[in-house]
């Protein structure tokens, strides 16, 4: 049960408790903690002890808002109106002294933003109220959070089979399109594999990134009926999907992200640089792999950190672009947590945006996509500068001593969308 997992971690780790704070949805994680559908007007807290039960402490006047908790988060309310009070009485309810270590949803510096969402002077107000230690709760929202059911892995496993699918579909469509000499667009390929989500009964929170040469280069470019670009023989062509299926709340995402020529054989400098990203790629699954190997996050040690970390993979991942000469092309990091939302609460493969120093534990999914970004690039030797960029995106589920790729077969070789047979030769 939840509640066990949370008291589990907090005493392992010398931890008073979970101080989860809200005001007006602000902080959407204490909510999910708590089991809330609506979290009311005023501020209101939860005590999450090491030992004990929950506590809560909210306005008088949303009492019927609160009065009616029925999830393992149940316990005493308490009640205040004004300020003094409501400080007096979380006074109280932690029973605070200097040498307590409380949680809360705050990440030093501001490394981990999903994990940042009590604001500064909240923060203040409790360290001097309750005279708590305030640490961040990333690893604990991510083991409470982000640890994926049985249930949630096979639907991420259903809706990875239909975004292989869409992409093997926008291939197919681009090559016929090329052989038969019709004039295509970014947009009518983001278009083909919209209805191929939407066939599929598939959910989405934007449109799929389709992008030829220089517009490939901006990683979050995507098309758009008035802003898009042709798809031309000698093109280089980057098409990144995501989808979940919607029948439940908690299903979860695949996301994937492979490259193709639009032609016979690809340039010399495209094969280059779409080698070293699958090189990144592979060395920072590899890198995973050999920690757990070792002995990394076992789930017989659920509350214990992995001793592999986001950021120590991610620099596994750009050592191997930036020792090829293309350390310039790095634009994001190598990897983000995946799940009922395309960006989740877990663990970063990031030390580029953020430094995430969250271990990879069992039971979380994430995606690797390294990417090189070079928009002034002349791959082709045609004396204009095009622009090129090359990203490879798998996604991954963390088991008890092993590593799942969920979105197989890896992409090896540049898809060619040459003029012969079917179009999809890579």
């Amino acid at each position: 049960m939840k509640l066990e997992t949370i008291r589990t971690y907090l005493r392992h780790n010398g931890m008073a408790g979970w101080l989860l704070y809200d005001f007006r949805g602000q902080n959407p994680i204490a909510a999910s903690v708590a089991g809330l559908q609506s979290t009311g007007t005023r501020r209101w807290f939860l005590w999450i002890p090491a030992d004990g039960e929950p506590q809560w402490l909210v306005h008088a006047i949303e009492q019927a808002t609160f009065g009616s908790v029925c999830s393992e988060m149940a316990g005493p309310l308490h009640l205040y109106v004004g300020w003094r009070e409501m400080e007096e009485k979380l006074r109280g309810l932690m029973q605070g002294d200097a040498s307590r270590v409380v949680a809360m949803e705050y990440s030093p510096r501001g490394a981990i933003p999903y994990a940042s969402n009590v604001d500064a002077g909240t923060l203040e107000m409790v360290r001097d109220v309750t005279g708590a230690t305030v640490v961040s709760s990333a690893d604990l929202v991510q083991l409470v959070q982000a640890v994926l059911s049985p249930e949630q892995m096979a639907s991420h496993r259903r809706a990875a089979a239909h975004a292989l699918a869409a992409k093997d579909a926008a291939f197919a469509f681009v090559g016929a399109a090329l052989r038969g000499g019709r004039e295509i667009s970014e947009y009518d390929v983001q278009q083909l594999i919209v209805e191929r989500f939407q066939a599929a009964d598939l959910v989405w929170d934007h449109d799929p990134i389709v992008a030829v040469n220089g517009n490939a280069a901006v990683p979050h470019y995507a098309p758009t009926a008035q802003d898009h670009s042709p798809i031309r023989r000698g093109d280089a062509l980057l098409i990144d999907l995501w989808a979940k299926e919607k029948n439940r709340a908690d299903d979860c995402y695949a996301d994937i992200t492979w490259t193709a020529y639009c032609g016979a054989e690809p340039p010399a400098a495209l094969r280059r640089v779409f080698a070293v990203v699958a090189q990144a790629r592979d060395t920072a699954i590899a890198t995973i792999q050999q920690a757990l190997d070792a002995g990394a996050g076992s789930l017989r040690r659920p509350t214990e950190a992995a001793t592999v970390h986001g950021y120590e993979v991610d620099d596994a991942a750009r050592a191997v672009i930036e020792e090829a000469g293309f350390g310039e092309g790095i634009l994001h990091r190598s990897g983000h947590s995946l799940g009922p939302t395309v960006h989740w609460n877990g663990v970063n493969i990031d030390n580029v945006e953020t430094q995430d120093r969250r271990g990879l534990i069992p039971g979380i999914m994430f995606t690797i996509e390294p990417g090189i970004y070079l928009p002034q690039l002349d791959f082709d030797g045609s004396g204009q500068a095009k622009g090129l960029g090359v990203r490879s995106e798998v996604n991954c589920i963390v088991h008890d001593g092993r590593l799942e790729v969920t979105t197989l077969p890896f992409q090896k070789e540049i898809v060619r969308l040459d003029d012969q047979g079917a179009g999809l030769r890579s």
